[in-house]
């Protein structure tokens, strides 16, 4: 064996301890993000912990999810506190744990007393067996290889409600998102972020050829407000028997998210929710999703914005009158809040 071959031999070794170690992970991190980038993330990200509880109702027609895990925690509660504050709306909302700690729990807890939040030993318990009952092999198989199949298939196999409201932790909210709020009666087609890039698992060419249904062009499921019903897990099993059309994982949620949207009525979000990772004016802007690992410009120019215009000095009552709501909905949040405070129903 060559030096050079003993030195690897040895190393890999190190490295995979290493890896295990949360220490030596946090420093990696912070090296590859650097530390001036770190430094303003967290002077800026925490700065949403010392704001008011957020009540939400407990069921009803329409539902908020989200999935964060250590890393994003923080900035789940600003694209959720966001959301809330100029959505002013009292949606059910359920948190997914994607890899959180106990105190990170609590912390999420304190924060939105309403919520459910859906642990991940509790979640595999159920989604496990409901899908191998159903013999939806592939979908348990996908879920336990990445993360981001539990915005798809745990979303929406665990919700009750009509529609879904899926928002990613990378987003934050500048005015009243309008196009995924619900009024009684409507039933509006599903809806999605544009994505202004092709960020599929394979060409539309390849996943039409392969299974007839060409997938829906510019879908970003980041942000998004989808009928439960139009989620087929038997179509998201057949597809994933080929697994040459879903090797990039990372994509695969997004690409499913396409092909469903191909076969029922769906909309793009107007350009005022914007897919960006460039630093842009926010002037009439209703959302700004920074997708990427570190997202500088979510700290430095999403949440620098809310704070230069006062979003973390308002309370509830506040944002329901700031965001333009009529006086029955400000009546109805507020007398809801007020009554679970005093330990109402």
């Amino acid at each position: 064996m060559s030096s050079q071959a003993l030195l690897e031999s040895l190393a890999q070794p190190l490295r995979r301890f290493l890896r295990r170690q949360p220490v030596w992970v946090q420093l990696a991190w912070l090296r590859r993000e650097g530390l001036l980038n770190a430094w303003r993330r967290r002077r800026i990200q925490r700065l949403i912990l010392d704001t008011p509880p957020i009540r939400t109702a407990r069921d009803g027609r329409v539902e908020v999810r989200i999935l964060t895990w250590q890393r994003d925690w923080i900035n789940a509660m600003w694209a959720l506190k966001s959301f809330y504050h100029f959505a002013c709306v009292d949606y059910p909302l359920y948190i997914h744990d994607g890899g959180l700690t106990e105190e990170q729990v609590e912390r999420l807890r304190a924060h939105f007393p309403d919520a459910g939040v859906i642990l991940r030993p509790q979640a595999d318990a159920q989604m496990i067996a409901d899908l191998a009952g159903r013999g939806l092999q592939n979908c348990l198989g996908y879920r336990s290889k990445h993360p981001f199949a539990l915005k798809l298939l745990d979303f929406f196999h665990l919700s009750c409600a009509e529609y879904v409201i899926s928002i990613d932790s990378d987003i934050v909210f500048f005015r009243r998102p309008a196009e995924l709020l619900i009024r009684n009666g409507e039933n509006p087609p599903n809806r999605y972020n544009r994505d202004p890039g092709y960020w599929y698992s394979a060409s539309a060419d390849k996943l039409e050829s392969q299974f007839r249904v060409r997938p829906a062009p510019s879908i970003n499921a980041g942000l998004s407000l989808i009928r439960k019903g139009t989620i087929h897990f038997d179509a998201i099993e057949k597809w994933l028997s080929d697994g040459d059309a879903f090797t990039d994982l990372w994509l695969a949620e997004q690409t499913l998210h396409a092909m469903c949207a191909a076969l029922h009525s769906y909309e793009l979000l107007p350009d005022t929710y914007l897919v960006s990772t460039e630093l842009g004016p926010l002037t009439g802007l209703i959302s700004k999703h920074y997708p990427g690992f570190f997202r500088p410009y979510l700290y430095q120019e999403g949440m620098k914005y809310l704070v230069r215009t006062g979003f973390l000095g308002t309370k509830l009552q506040t944002s329901v009158i700031a965001s333009g709501c009529s006086l029955g909905d400000k009546r109805g949040i507020v007398s809801r809040s007020l009554r679970r405070s005093r330990g109402g129903s």
